[in-house]
């Protein structure tokens, strides 16, 4: 019997080349180790499930982006009447994960309706980008860089920076622009084969905090020479690179290269021409998918909801 399950897991982006697999010619059923989705599909294998354990991703991250919750969906058919246990689905995953040292761990499985979209579904996305400034009343000792005093616990968890005369409220000054509904091809990526599609997306807010460091008690005795910044951004969705492209973007409304009202020319000019080949994009390394989400009730199984859509099927395909 086959049945629809939707996964809710946490992954450290640095060991893998993307969160999607590479597509190849022979299809989609190989394996790759090098990203989320193929060692995904690897565990799930174990499983030994009737038909290929094909990994739909809800959100599609690069290479070092990391993801402290994101989702997806795959099916999985089992001889006979029954099917696959969701917690066992889920002890199985984690359990490959654990043996081969990979770095994703499995929250829960859920039973889903057979026609569940863990992509389409999603109502909204919560990213967030973490950003170590160097305090400006700093002055480092001649050639000496800040990777001296990164703590060794952030490596690759955070964007450390020098940015000179950084000023957080040209930041939020800049940031205010992005909120609402715009279209992004000016900090989309640009891709020869996608450059007709559109690039019409919402940010719901875009929120700017102090943060703090990630550190174990004996880091924390050290003196810190950098200033936390939290940026949680929400929205339905994300063209490619759009939000580390709008982190450098602002990182130079910041140090004063661009002026705040820039980010709004940017944004009614929409072009890959309108971006300044000055700025350079944030890191993966401080960039985290927080959270997918979707209405409660469309992560409910229903049987009987279940059993009418398959009739409403049969029904069509006898006409």
């Amino acid at each position: 019997m086959r049945a629809r399950y939707l996964s809710f897991f946490s992954y450290i982006g640095t060991p893998f080349r993307s969160s999607e697999k590479l597509w190849l010619r022979e299809g989609r059923n190989h394996p790759d180790p090098e990203s989320v989705q193929g060692l995904m599909e690897l565990a799930l294998l174990q499983l030994r499930s009737l038909n290929y354990p094909s990994l739909v991703l809800s959100s599609r991250t690069d290479g070092g982006v990391h993801a402290l919750n994101t989702s997806a969906h795959f099916d999985l058919d089992k001889y006979g009447s029954g099917i696959h246990d969701p917690n066992g689905v889920t002890y199985t995953l984690n359990k490959f994960f654990h043996k081969h040292n990979n770095s994703i761990f499995v929250k829960k499985v859920l039973r889903v309706a057979d026609n569940f979209n863990a992509r389409h579904k999603a109502i909204g996305r919560t990213y967030l980008y973490r950003l170590a400034v160097k305090k400006p009343d700093v002055v480092l000792p001649p050639y000496v860089t800040i990777a001296s005093y990164v703590p060794i616990e952030e490596w690759k968890r955070c964007h450390f920076a020098r940015l000179p005369d950084f000023d957080i409220e040209k930041f939020k000054e800049g940031a205010k622009y992005f909120v609402g509904y715009h279209d992004f091809t000016t900090f989309k990526r640009f891709d020869k084969l996608k450059q007709n599609k559109h690039n019409r997306r919402e940010i719901y807010s875009f929120d700017v905090r102090p943060g703090r460091p990630l550190l174990t008690s004996y880091s924390v005795e050290q003196d810190s020479i950098f200033d936390y910044w939290d940026i949680v951004i929400r929205g339905r969705g994300f063209v490619h690179n759009q939000i580390r492209r709008m982190i450098g973007a602002l990182n130079s409304v910041a140090t004063g290269k661009l002026p705040p009202e820039e980010i709004k020319v940017m944004l009614q000019v929409p072009s890959k021409h309108t971006w300044h080949n000055g700025i350079q994009s944030g890191p993966p390394d401080g960039l985290y998918l927080c959270d997918v989400h979707y209405n409660p009730e469309d992560l409910v199984y229903d049987p009987e909801k279940e059993q009418e859509r398959t009739e409403d099927d049969s029904d069509s395909e006898c006409d």
